[in-house]
């Protein structure tokens, strides 16, 4: 499933949970840094020289700053066409070290709509200019125009039981496949993780930092990651939330998501959501009995929708990334049992709105070999199905476009030791079921110098749950202090 930090949670790094608003920034262009300014950095990317950004007010937000970032389309051709980047930027209340750049997630999470919603709280604020980017293909930069095909692909059944709806499900992402082929042909082939970092070094060279400081969520983890593999020695500060592993392939990466999202559903549904008079004698039970009526008959859903297996599914595994949802999954079940899927299929929106579909598709189909074809790629899916009967299949189907994908994969898989880099901060939430804790644990031992911060708490990501994880992630992007060893936060 996606890899998106939803506003919502990031908007909790704020240190008494709410979303603050700065001071207005100061008319000051530019203040004095206290970043030790380290070693020379280059001020091009594989021969291409970006310009300093022309900064101006945003429309929308009159205390943010917004600007394009020209780069090429193709890395491999940095004289040829380019295309925009919208950025955008808060800048530092207080004594100013620099930048602290930050993406979301995804892929296709917005980093200017981060920006924008003013998600860090004062401790970040006061000493960073925070500033976010939308990666290619994504929002307001040049996006990927594709997307008619999507409602419907996602509507299919995402568990067939018969060849008809097997059929039905394959013919659906073979549209979307073939829908981004035709309209986005020339951007298609350079949406990958890797052309994603580069700009990501050309971000740094054109804000003026000698160094990068970056915080990256979920999919942001890679992003970052990959910028260490390429450019290990340009970075100040690197914090790695919700890590993806860069050593699995599509189907690892999601087998193991599948394992995640089955345990922490299973939890909230033994638990009845942590709701303590239950309305039902057995959850687990009530969920099975709704998704045996929906493969009926959808249910009404509000507005002209409908809730069958696949907004069933969704809406149940969006729950699985933040345990505040759980109470939701449990009146969304006992209103279906009703007749009303109403509440499901809020929760199944919830989760469509993380991020762009084309642009997750895109990226994760271009970055990882996978099954082609549609019986390789419904053997996969099957093996999900064993591992999580449930919603297994809803895993592995979601990104049944991949088996028809226009563009062949150019893998980032492989590990990452970040030679040379500076210390970086790993964070895992051990009830993460989209990052399972399992990764950042792997991810810290492979670096050369990774430090992990663990934290006992359900939900994706770990940043915003605990004082103990956000004292450490201060202390570290702040002071480029690392704790001696884990605090193992929460235990």
């Amino acid at each position: 499933m996606a890899l998106a930090v939803a506003l919502a949670l990031v908007a909790g790094c704020a240190e008494d949970g709410t979303i603050r608003r700065a001071a207005p920034p100061s008319s000051a262009a530019d203040r004095p840094t206290t970043t030790d300014p380290g070693p020379e950095t280059p001020d091009e990317v594989d021969g291409f020289r970006p310009a300093e950004l022309d900064w101006s007010r945003c429309e929308t937000d009159r205390e943010a700053d917004c600007a394009t970032l020209e780069v090429p389309l193709d890395w491999a051709d940095p004289t040829g066409p380019t295309i925009g980047l919208a950025v955008a930027r808060r800048r530092a209340t207080g004594s100013r070290i620099g930048s602290l750049v930050t993406n979301p997630g995804g892929p296709g999470g917005s980093g200017v709509d981060l920006v924008l919603a003013d998600s860090f709280g004062p401790t970040l604020r006061e000493r960073f200019d925070v500033v976010g980017w939308d990666p290619r293909g994504v929002g307001d930069s040049a996006a990927l125009t594709c997307g008619d095909e999507v409602p419907d692909f996602l509507t299919e059944d995402p568990s067939p039981d018969d060849e008809a709806e097997q059929r039905a499900i394959e013919a659906a992402a073979r549209a979307v496949a073939e829908e981004c082929g035709t309209e986005d042909e020339e951007l298609l082939p350079h949406v990958g993780t890797d052309s994603v970092a580069r700009d990501l070094e050309a971000l740094r060279i054109a804000l003026g930092d000698r160094r990068l400081t970056y915080l990256g969520f979920s999919y942001g983890t890679l992003i970052g990651l990959r910028y260490l593999a390429r450019f290990p020695t340009h970075a100040r500060a690197i914090v790695l939330d919700g890590v993806v592993d860069p050593t699995l392939d599509l189907e690892g990466w999601l087998l193991d998501q599948t394992r995640a999202i089955d345990a922490s559903l299973e939890r909230a549904l033994e638990s009845c959501g942590g709701v303590d008079d239950c309305p039902v004698d057995d959850l687990a039970a009530a969920y099975d009995e709704v998704a045996a009526a929906v493969e009926r008959q959808p249910l009404p859903a509000g507005r002209g929708r409908r809730l069958g297996p696949a907004e069933l599914a969704t809406g149940a595994v969006y729950v699985s990334y933040d345990p505040a949802g759980w109470p939701d999954l449990t009146e969304a079940i006992v209103d279906a049992l009703g007749g009303d899927g109403t509440a499901m299929a809020d929760l199944a929106q919830g989760y469509y709105d993380l991020s762009g579909f084309t642009a997750y598709a895109a990226v994760t189909c271009t970055d990882s070999r996978h099954p082609v074809g549609a019986d390789a790629y419904a053997e996969f899916a099957d093996e999900a199905a064993r591992i999580s009967p449930r919603f297994g299949p809803t895993v592995a189907n979601e990104l049944l476009p991949c088996a028809f994908w226009p563009v062949p994969p150019v893998p980032v898989t492989g590990p990452v030791r970040g030679d040379g880099a500076p210390p970086v901060l790993v964070l895992g939430n051990r009830g993460d079921a989209a990052t399972p804790y399992e990764n950042s644990v792997k991810v810290a031992e492979m670096l050369e110098d990774g430090h992990l911060v663990s934290n006992d708490d359900e939900g994706h990501t770990a940043y915003g749950r605990s004082r103990c994880v956000d004292a450490a992630v201060h202390r570290y992007l702040i002071d480029l202090e690392v704790p001696e060893r884990d605090p193992d936060c929460g235990r």
